[in-house]
């Protein structure tokens, strides 16, 4: 009984983890999707 509480605990804390990564990666590619919505005619041309 012991074990499969630990198992349990074990999974409900990489299911936390998971869940954080998840977030992370989500608004990265938020941030990409409205970085890419920019359109090139929009920048500033680059300085030389």
């Amino acid at each position: 009984m012991r074990r499969l509480q630990q198992r349990v605990q074990d999974l409900e804390s990489e299911l936390t983890r998971m869940q954080a990564e998840n977030d992370a990666l989500i608004a990265v590619a938020d941030e990409h999707s409205l970085l890419s919505s920019i359109e090139l005619d929009q920048r500033e041309p680059a300085l030389t």
